[in-house]
């Protein structure tokens, strides 16, 4: 199946053996489900981010021929907030695609340090397993008022299965909510709450 333009490039066979934790702007790639959302951004951030998570998706996937979307979260910097996506060919190998959050622009293409054959390998796996878009789980949790999408991401849940975890942003007040969708029968599995930095995390009601 080819690529098309934008999210519509996204074949829904995607994923990658990660969770959605990330730490000053380094994945951390586990084989276990996301169980905690990470901290809200700063209300400075979420104004400034102008180009939406799906065009970063398309930029991406352009500057990678042949590549498939795995992850994506938003990285708040002193000079502008910047998508990371990271996009992986066709044996599970991944490059780390930055673009500017404000304009769209592309900031530079690497390769992730620590690939091993056997990451490579059950990426190449997941990838196969998946089957619904990430854009398809965004519209799942929509709801009214939906803040912007901040961060998603394929990782391995408790049954084995792809799930993927959807971050939204909200600027007021700052809390982030993480849901957590099935990635084969696009099922919301759980959603979870953060409030402002410092503040309670609590699950919420995905019905």
């Amino acid at each position: 199946m080819t690529h098309s333009a934008g999210e519509g490039r996204v074949r829904s066979r995607t994923g990658l053996v990660l969770s959605a934790l990330l730490t000053g702007g380094t994945l951390l790639v586990t084989g276990s489900a996301c169980s905690q959302p990470p901290p809200a951004r700063s209300p400075e951030v979420l104004p400034q981010v102008e180009a939406p998570y799906d065009l970063a998706v398309g930029k991406a996937l352009d500057e990678v021929p042949r590549s498939e979307f795995v992850s994506l979260s938003l990285r708040p910097s002193d000079v502008r907030p910047t998508w990371l996506v990271r996009v992986a060919d066709g044996n599970g190998a991944v490059r780390l695609v930055r673009v500017s959050a404000t304009d769209g622009r592309l900031l530079g293409t690497s390769v992730p340090a620590g690939q091993s054959a056997g990451t490579e390998k059950r990426t190449a796996e997941l990838v196969d397993a998946a089957r619904v878009l990430p854009k398809e789980a965004v519209d799942k949790v929509k709801r009214p008022g939906f803040g912007k999408v901040s961060g998603i991401a394929l990782h391995k849940g408790s049954r084995g299965q792809p799930v993927w975890s959807v971050t939204v942003a909200l600027v007021e007040p700052v809390r982030e909510r993480v849901y957590e969708v099935d990635a084969v029968t696009s099922e919301v599995l759980s959603s979870l709450t953060a409030g402002a930095v410092g503040g309670s995390k609590t699950p919420d009601d995905h019905g």
